[in-house]
Order: structure tokens, then sequence, then C-alpha cells
């Protein structure tokens, strides 16, 4: 009996001894020698992009293009856990790496057979094998045998099943439970049933043999044996067994999502860490979106347009809900992989509203305030309205409606190029990379490249009545708080003016038909007609659709209202159906008040008839008309009199009379779009205090470059000035001296010569103006 006791305890030294040195082995192998190539168990990913309810928008397979889902431990059914160390490893949380048991078990197999039939390979050696690839030798298992060793130093037993979960192969290029879960179940791995675990387990035997999409008749058979070997070691009970032995066997792969294609791709560009990307689009809102702007495309190719781009916004949050980065995503002749709401383009007029913000923001103007609409020159610059007509005076109201350019022209020279600069990129405008200075005046006008994405956003930060803040567009991201870049004032009256744009696909009365919700709303047409863009708005969504050809190719029926609106429009129905339409309130700081119906100043008592506008209180300027005056007429001759005659006359009367600035004056008698003061008094020697006349051309301190190889005649400088109401008349004089006579509103030609000039112009009531040029 006691040397029995010492045999067993020399055996178990012995055992000990060899398994000491085995570790040490493999210690000094791990650190020194042959390092274990960690970076091999973590191969490249797929990416799954997800809509904000967890939907599987689209995915994209990895560099090597294989699919693999990289799942946590916690997120596998215990089904699929239970089930392969059942069958592949039962003694997987007690031994180091390898099972020398099964080792032996099957060598003693494999020499009987003749050839390898059984591996006797652990889950951790599995690991090791797929990490590194070998053909199956003794040699090469060994090898495995060490490196599972390594694998187990390294991680924990939980640690190595994720690994072991995120590699094995699924057949074909699928690897891991993650992805195999997804195409074969179509869901996740912790949702998954026995039998469909036991078909897991049975797929890494042989995978090309034994997938269900492939051999269904193969699969069922492999998983009908598991489930019996699990049902005998008590894995599973008999109504499992029963219950799972019952389900179908799916026959093919579940078909890979194609929603928002040209969106995935650019936040898989944008986020490449993580395999799932959980964005903020809405599944619904983006399926409806994607049919009707296919269906809308298809009757515009026959107009020669090709592409166009879609996106909705939630205003509370700034989440993008939908975007449609252009319908056909295959058709690469018309580049339709191009994402189109991130495509920098001209704007048009779409920029317009902002202008108008700005000066409500800066008391500038009221809704009925008049602005000019008349011809000008701006250092050579002459804007001209889409119609090439004019209208001299206008209300800011119709002027933003009509969409007119002069008057927006107009207004951002009057508040300033820099101020409306700075505001589009407080408003996130990151495409403005150049100087202000650099756009000029044309800004306003979408001299400019914005995309759909920017400028719906800035609509949107009208719908937040002024409150700025970032797009979101992945679903974890904190909600940005923004910041305060136009007052709610502002934009309550903006968003007033726009709502009363007359729809083009409705008749005059659309704001009363009830399912029809009110919407805020701008159009833009750029230049050459190479973009058409329609934005909408209300205090829920924000709509923007943009319509062209990525390649820049204009066409006559590219115009924002005739194929841009509809589909706005169109959108916005479908996606308030079903809820509760609110417009916004007015702020405290809105107030109404009575204006002159001509001039939209306040009245000052000589105004015919006024009208209520809204305005801002304290903000907003409060100047009485100085359009309408009352003059004094002499009842005999008609003349108008002054301080300085009046008292000759015998009988006086008096009569209201609209005075326009000089700047407006002849250019809306030479129209008919006023009338002419009463002549004065020609026997009076006095001096009437009204406007001086205005000189429109040349600039203020203009420099005019003369070109050597061009004659002088064809480089001559043109002189115009506008005179006040009363006055017929325009003597100039260049450097002190009487250069030309001519008459009110009409204009003449200098010949330059080089120098400092200075010039002056003497209307025939004795009221002058002058200033300075340079011609080099």
């Amino acid at each position: 009996m006691l040397i029995r006791m010492k045999l067993h305890k020399k055996t178990v030294l012995k055992s000990l001894s060899v398994l000491l040195i085995l570790i040490a082995f493999c210690t000094i192998l791990d650190r020194y020698i042959y390092p274990l190539p960690k970076n091999m168990l973590f191969k490249d990913h797929s990416h799954f992009i997800y809509s904000r309810d967890g939907r599987l928008l689209n995915c994209f397979a990895s560099y090597d293009h294989f699919w693999r889902k990289p799942i946590r431990i916690d997120k596998i059914s215990l089904n699929l856990i239970k089930s392969v160390i059942a069958c592949e490893d039962r003694w997987f949380y007690y031994h180091p790496g390898f099972n020398p048991v099964s080792l032996v078990s099957a060598a003693i197999a494999d020499l009987k057979s003749g050839r390898i039939i059984r591996g006797g390979s652990t889950i951790t050696m599995q690991i090791a094998r797929m990490m590194e690839p070998k053909a199956r030798t003794i040699k090469n298992k060994l090898f495995e045998i060490c490196r599972a060793v390594q694998l187990e130093m390294h991680y924990s037993k939980n640690e190595l099943l994720e690994i072991y979960f995120n590699l094995v192969p699924y057949g074909g290029n699928i690897e891991g439970v993650g992805a195999a879960t997804y195409f074969y179940f179509g869901k996740s791995p912790e949702q998954l049933t026995l039998s469909e675990a036991a078909i897991l387990t049975a797929i890494p035997t042989s995978p090309n043999q034994f997938r269900p999409d492939l051999v269904p008749d193969n699969c069922r058979f492999r998983r009908d044996r598991i489930l019996e070997y699990l049902h005998k070691e008590d894995v599973i009970s008999s109504t499992e067994y029963a219950g799972a032995k019952d389900e179908e066997i799916p026959n093919r792969r579940t078909n890979r999502p194609f929603l928002a294609p040209q969106f995935c791709q650019s936040m898989l560009s944008l986020y490449t860490s993580g395999s799932d990307i959980h964005t903020t689009i809405d599944y619904q809102k983006q399926s409806l979106c994607e049919r009707l702007a296919y269906t809308h495309q298809q009757a515009l190719i026959e107009k020669g347009i090709y592409n166009l781009a879609v996106v909705v916004l939630d205003n509370k949050t700034g989440d993008v809900l939908a975007v449609v980065g252009s319908p056909d995503f295959v058709d690469s002749v018309h580049s339709g992989q191009i994402n189109g709401i991130m495509a920098r383009r001209s704007p048009g007029s779409a920029l317009k509203p902002f202008i108008y913000a700005l000066g409500f923001e800066t008391g500038e103007i009221t809704p009925d305030s008049r602005i000019d609409d008349i011809p000008v020159t701006y250092a050579g610059y002459i804007p001209e309205n889409y119609d090439e007509e004019y209208h001299g005076v206008v209300p800011v109201t119709e002027a933003l409606i009509q969409s007119l350019n002069v008057p927006a022209v107009n207004l951002t020279k009057r508040v300033g190029l820099q101020k409306f600069y700075d505001l589009l990129k407080s408003a996130g405008m990151g495409s403005l990379e150049k100087k202000y200075y650099e756009y000029g005046l044309p800004l306003v006008l979408g001299g400019c490249e914005v995309t759909l994405l920017e400028l719906s956003n800035m609509y949107a930060t009208l719908a937040r009545e002024g409150n700025y803040r970032p797009v979101r567009m992945l679903k974890d991201d904190r909600i940005d708080k923004g910041r305060q870049i136009l007052s709610e004032e502002t934009c309550y009256i903006i968003s007033g003016i726009l709502a009363n744009l007359q729809r083009t696909e409705m008749n005059s009365s659309w704001e009363f038909t009830k399912d029809q919700p009110t919407i805020a709303w701008k159009t833009g047409t750029s230049y050459g007609r190479k973009d058409a863009w329609t934005i909408g708005y209300n205090p829920q969504y924000t709509v923007g659709v943009w319509a062209g050809n990525f390649s820049g190719q204009g066409t006559p029926y590219l115009v924002g209202v005739e194929v841009a609106s509809p589909l706005m429009f169109a959108i916005f129905r479908e996606v308030t159906k079903g809820t509760e339409l609110k417009w916004f309130e007015p702020p405290p700081g809105i107030g109404f008040r009575e204006v002159c119906t001509i001039s939209g100043m306040v009245p000052n008592g000589s105004c015919p008839a006024t009208k209520q506008e809204s305005y801002i209180i304290q903000v907003s300027d409060a100047t009485p008309c100085d359009i309408h005056k009352i003059v004094t007429i002499d009842h005999r001759s008609g003349h108008m009199l002054c301080r300085a005659c009046s008292y000759s006359a015998h009988k006086i009367d008096t009569v209201v009379v609209e005075q326009w600035p000089a700047r407006l004056s002849n250019w809306l008698l030479s129209q008919g779009l006023t009338k002419p003061l009463p002549q004065h008094n020609p026997y009076c020697t006095g001096i009437l205090a009204d406007d001086a006349p205005v000189i429109i051309s040349p600039e203020k301190n203009g420099v005019y470059e003369l070109l050597a190889a061009t004659p002088l005649e064809f480089q001559k400088i043109l002189f115009k000035a506008s005179a006040a109401l009363g006055s017929n008349r325009i003597h100039w004089f260049l450097d002190n001296k009487l250069y030309a006579t001519s008459e009110g509103g009409s204009q003449l030609f200098y010949l330059p010569e080089s120098g400092a000039h200075r010039l002056m112009c003497v209307d025939d009531l004795g009221r002058s103006s002058q200033i300075s040029f340079e011609v080099r």
C-alpha cells in the first residue's frame, strides 16, 4: 500500500513538473521568442448602420470583403454558449488551454483510422488556429498547444469565449456569430432559439457542408444530432428538445437592406471605430422620402434633371430624420453615389431671408418699410431682378416674397456685408471659406457655395426662434443646447412673411385647407439655372430639397418653385399626417402699430391712409413719415411757395404732396410712379432747404484704371445724378469749372484725364452735392 502511494505521488510530481516546465517554456516563448500576435485576434470588422429605433438601414463588408460584426459575450444567447461548450469543449473552464485526455483520445482514433479524423482541439486551440491558420500536422498541433497556453495567460475564459464567437467561420464570407445571426436568422445573437443555437454550433465544423442557405437538409441532420446530444447530456430538457426539432431550417440568407446609401457611406467615412453605428434617421420617414424622391425624379429626367437631394430635420433636437443623397444610387452615369446633401452648390435666392432677418434685428426695417428697387451701381456691379424690371420702392414683405434681387443687394449694402457674412458663419455655414469682401454684395444672391444640409439647418434656426445648434446624426451624441444668433421676434416676423408665399400646387385659398400644414418656405435658383432649391419649415420639421445635375449642367427647367417645391410639399404633407399642427406664438417683444400705406413709416399726421404692421418693440425704427409733406401753394398761379416768397401771395392753399428722396425722385417720376411737385415760385430768390441732388455715378472715392490697349473714347466715365422733385436741370462742375449742364435725371459721359478730381452737381434750385474720384 505504501509503495502504491509513493508511486502515485511520483506520478503526480512528474506531471506537475512537466506542466511547470511547459508553462515556463510558454512564458519564455511568449515574452522573448514568439510573442502572441494579438492583432490577429481582432480582425477588421464590417459596419452596420441603424436607424434611431434600431432597424438596420445598410451594412458594408470589411476591407477584406468579410462580414464580421463584433459582439460582446453578454450579448450572446446562453443557448449558443451552452451548446458550443457542450459539443466542442466541455472542460473549457478547467483546462489551461489544451486537454491532454482529449488529445490522447484523438491521437488513438487518428492512428486507428490512418488519417486525421479528430483534432482534440479545445476552444482555445481553435482560437489559435483561426488566429494563425496552418495545415493540420502534428508539428502545427504542438504549435497550437503553445499558442493556446499563451492565450490562457493573457485572457480570461469569458474573454476567450468572446474572441472565439467573433472569429469562428460560418460559411462563405461570414465570420463571427454577430454577422451569422443576422444573415441566417435576421436577428441579434441574444435572441437565438435552441434550434438556431444548434445550427450555429454545427456550421463551423464544416462551414460549406452545413450552411442552411446552401444545403438545408445537411444542416437539419447535423442540427438534430446536436440537439440529441444536448438532450442526452441533460443540457436541455425533453420539452426543449422536442420544440427545437420542430423549428424550420432557414433556406436563404437575409437580404441586405439598402436605405440611405449615400448617407450611410458618409457615416462610414466619419465614424470608423465601431461596427454598429446608430444614427438619428427615422426609418419610416426615410422610406417615405426615398419613395417620393424617386417618383419625383422620374418626372424630371425628361427635362434633363438627373439628380436631387432631400433632408428632413427635427427642429427641436437638430436630428437628421431622413436623407436622400440622390434617388438612384446605381446610376453611375449621373454620379448617383454622390451624397447630394453634402455637395456644395450655389443657393440662389435662398439666402435672402437672412439679410432681411438682420435688417429686422438691427431695426433698419420693418415688414412694411419701403426699400429701393431702381437701377444702381456698386463699384461696377449692377444687380438686376430676375424679370429684368424695376419697381421703384417696394415694401420689405413684397421684396422678400417676390424674391427681388436689387432690394436685397441694397439692404445688404445698408446693413453691412460683413454683418451678413458673420451671421451666415455663426449659423454653421462652414462652406464659406473665403473672406467676406471676396464674395462681395453678390453673396446675398447666392454668389457662393453651400450644402443642402447647412442651408436647411439655417432655416431650422429660424424655426427654433433664432437658436442655432449643429445637426445631430448619431443617436448617442448629446443634444447641443445651441446659441442664440437671432431674436425670437425677428424669427417670428420672417416666418410670418415666408408662410404667406403662394403655393404653386394649390389655389389662392390654400391656407384655409385644414389638411395642409402651414409652412414657411423659400425657393432659390442659381445663376444659369444649374440649381433649384426649396426649404420649408414649421415648428416641428424643416425639409430641404435640391434638384439639379451633379455635373453642373444647367437646364431652363431648373427653377426652384417648379421642380423642388412640389416634392417639399409632398414630403411635408406625409411627415405631418396625424400630428397636431401648430404655428409660432408671438413672442413678448412683438407689437402692432399703424404705418403709412405709402411709405411704411409711422404716420406723421399728413399721411392719407394707414395700415397695421407688426414690429419689434424698442428695436424697430419709429421715424415719422417724411414722404408726405404739407406745402403751401399760391392760389392764383399754383406755384409752390417757400418762406421767402409766401408773404407775397394774396391767397394760399395747403396741399399734401409726396416728396421722395433725391436718389429716387427722378426715376419714380420717369416711370410715372409719382407726380411732380408744383413749380417753385420763379420770382423767389431764396434757396430751398430740401434734398440736394445725389451723384449716382461716378462712385464716391472711386478709382478708375485706364487700359493702355483700349482707346480712351471707349473708357468714358458716366456722370449721373438724381435730383429732388421740383428741380429740372443739373449743372456739373469738374475741378471747380463748369463742365456741362443736363436735364434732371439724364446722364452724360466724361473723357477721362489722369489725376484726382472733384465733381460737384448743382440743381436749378441752388442745392448741391460733391464727391471725389481718381483716374489712373
